[in-house]
């Protein structure tokens, strides 16, 4: 509080009425004797100046704190010695500006505010007033402040916390939706991400009008691979496709690992057939420059149809299509291969019951020795009749059945009914032939296949030089030297081995050398054509035949159906043949006919 009193105001008599009515505390201090004189040193503010007088408001708030004729050195003693009194006094009188004080009186045990004024006539006056409830107030307003301080650090904090979690929830949303939707191995999209942008491509495409394309491909030769050099090495195959894929990645093609060694490549924008094909010979030509060989199939929507897995289904069929017709090329879906997969399917249903119901018969084909036209013996060939269907071919069901595995327990029942079929001719017409049974790579493999063909010789008793096993060259696709082992331990048995359809697929003389094999069967691919001594197929066969027979091998023409084709297998010293022209599959009566007219 501060005061501006007029002079007319400031004698005594008045000064004392008006500050008497006053209710905030205040004191006045005067110079003792010289009332005109101002302090001009700290010294005289101390010894020249005292209280002149007290007001009731102050004597009733602090007592006896300051009284009159205190000096000014008295008061600081029981004011404060923190404040700069004479400071704040000289400002007063020098400037006529308001001072003010703020201070914890000891004395009072208070906090006090002092407000100072000086009068022209030399007049100090000070008000002092207790503040504690300000001072609380204020501490209280500090501490809040404090509080809130910390709050809000702590609530930054939080939202810092906040913040880091939501990133990590975020990075790990990310890394789930990644782990989700895409191959581990290869980083490739995964199937479920297939579907989902098949989705949104068949919408956008139906809006539109337009085409895309599928096409399914599938690596070859990879399980050659992973039994051959391992699986890590086939791993190594299948990434390195799978980069050489992600450098065909655009806007209008996006790949996929489907599963294992298949990859899916979809393409929009298709205007004709030639578009996605163009697209799809490019990539054959990078892999296969890279070593890597691969069949595909193509599909195109909505073309072919509009369902996903219609479609990737399609693609299949076309897959195996172009696998079919020598692998590492591609093939467009038809619908043909629809009604051939149709087929496919109910000789498979059909094939499982007849398995289990043992319905197949076994038909034996003969064969003759050349140059005396005696019955060498004969090839037990399997024969499938259905009462629906009738007669179904062996090229439709025996893949199906090496497929599924069926081969096992199908291939376990021919050769025990061959094996007591030869016993039985044996003993009733004291036949010395040969017993000749197909087998197939995967029965031939089969871990117990050695134990169980050594129980059936033990349990019919037939000498293990009349049965002949017959297999292909596809026998040693997958582990060759595991078919070698499998092989000497049948021949170690004294049972003989043919090699069937020798010419057809990937094999050579030279490599014959390797194998324990006894016979060697001529395809009837090379027969067919051979009309004229001086043509080239006799000209090959007759090579065939004079290298194999200089290596101790037999020798066995397959098709042989005409005169002509068997004078030049003569002239040119084929030890055996085997075809319509002297007998056709048929029946085990009908054999046995055969073997009485022989007698």
């Amino acid at each position: 509080m501060s005061f501006n009193l007029n002079e007319a105001y400031m004698k005594d008599k008045d000064y004392k009425e008006i500050l008497e009515k006053i209710s905030t505390p205040i004191v006045v201090i005067i110079s003792n004797g010289e009332e005109e004189k101002k302090p001009h040193s700290k010294t005289d503010f101390s010894e020249n100046f005292s209280i002149h007088f007290v007001n009731e408001a102050f004597a009733q708030t602090y007592g006896d704190l300051i009284k009159v004729g205190f000096t000014t050195e008295q008061c600081v003693e029981r004011l404060s010695k923190e404040v700069d009194w004479y400071k704040m006094a000289c400002d007063a009188s020098e400037n006529g500006e308001l001072q003010q004080a703020t201070f914890y009186s000891t004395h009072c045990n208070a906090w006090l505010r002092v407000h100072m004024n000086a009068t022209q006539s030399g007049f100090i006056i000070v008000s002092v007033v207790n503040i504690d409830k300000d001072k609380e107030r204020e501490q209280q307003l500090l501490r809040q402040n404090l509080r809130l301080a910390a709050l809000t650090d702590e609530l930054s904090n939080s939202r810092e916390e906040l913040k880091k979690r939501l990133e990590n929830i975020t990075f790990l949303n990310e890394q789930l939706e990644f782990i989700a939707y895409h191959d581990t191995m290869t980083g490739l999209a995964n199937r479920q991400k297939f579907k989902l942008d098949f989705d949104d491509w068949f919408k956008n495409v139906k809006e539109a009008g337009e085409k895309f394309g599928l096409i399914l491909l599938d690596l070859d030769n990879m399980k050659l691979i992973n039994d051959a050099q391992g699986h890590s090495e086939g791993d190594e195959v299948i990434c390195h496709a799978a980069e050489i894929l992600k450098r065909f990645k655009n806007e209008n093609l996006k790949v996929y690992r489907y599963e294992g060694d298949e990859f899916i490549v979809m393409m929009k924008n298709i205007n004709s057939q030639d578009t996605i094909l163009n697209a799809g010979d490019m990539l054959l030509e990078v892999m296969n420059e890279e070593g890597i060989d691969f069949s595909g199939g193509i599909a195109i929507c909505p073309d072919d149809g509009e369902n996903c897995d219609d479609l990737l289904k399609y693609a299949d069929m076309a897959m195996y299509e172009a696998k079919r017709k020598g692998k590492n090329d591609l093939c467009f879906f038809k619908a043909i291969m629809r009604e051939r997969f149709m087929e496919k399917v109910a000789i498979q249903s059909k094939l499982n019951k007849a398995v289990v119901d043992e319905i197949f018969q076994l038909y034996y084909q003969p064969q003759f020795d050349v140059a005396t036209n005696k019955l060498r013996g004969f090839e037990a060939l399997l024969r499938w009749y259905d009462e629906e269907t009738g007669w179904i071919n062996p090229e439709q069901f025996i893949p199906i059945a090496e497929e599924t595995k069926l081969v096992i327990p199908l291939g376990d029942w021919i050769l025990e009914t061959a094996i007591a079929t030869l016993k039985e001719w044996m003993e009733k017409f004291n036949f010395k032939g040969i017993m000749s049974v197909n087998v197939s790579p995967i029965q031939l493999k089969k871990p117990t296949f050695i134990f169980d063909l050594m129980q059936l010789i033990k349990r019919y008793d037939i000498p293990t030089a009349n049965l002949e096993i017959e297999i292909t060259e596809g026998v040693f696709i997958d582990n060759k030297n595991e078919a070698i082992m499998i092989l000497n331990q049948i021949r170690d048995m004294g049972i003989g081995l043919s090699l069937d359809d020798f010419g057809t697929g990937y094999s050579s003389l030279s490599y014959l050398q390797m194998l324990p094999i006894t016979t060697l069967k001529i395809d009837k691919s090379f027969i067919a054509n051979i009309t004229d001594k001086s043509g080239v197929e006799a000209n090959i066969t007759d090579s065939i035949i004079s290298m194999v027979t200089k290596m101790g091998l037999d020798t066995i023409a397959e098709g042989v159906e005409k005169e002509d084709q068997l004078d030049i297998l003569k002239e040119i010293n084929c030890k055996n043949i085997q075809g319509f022209l002297k007998g056709k599959p048929m029946p085990r009566e009908k054999c046995e006919e055969l073997m009485r007219s022989e007698k």
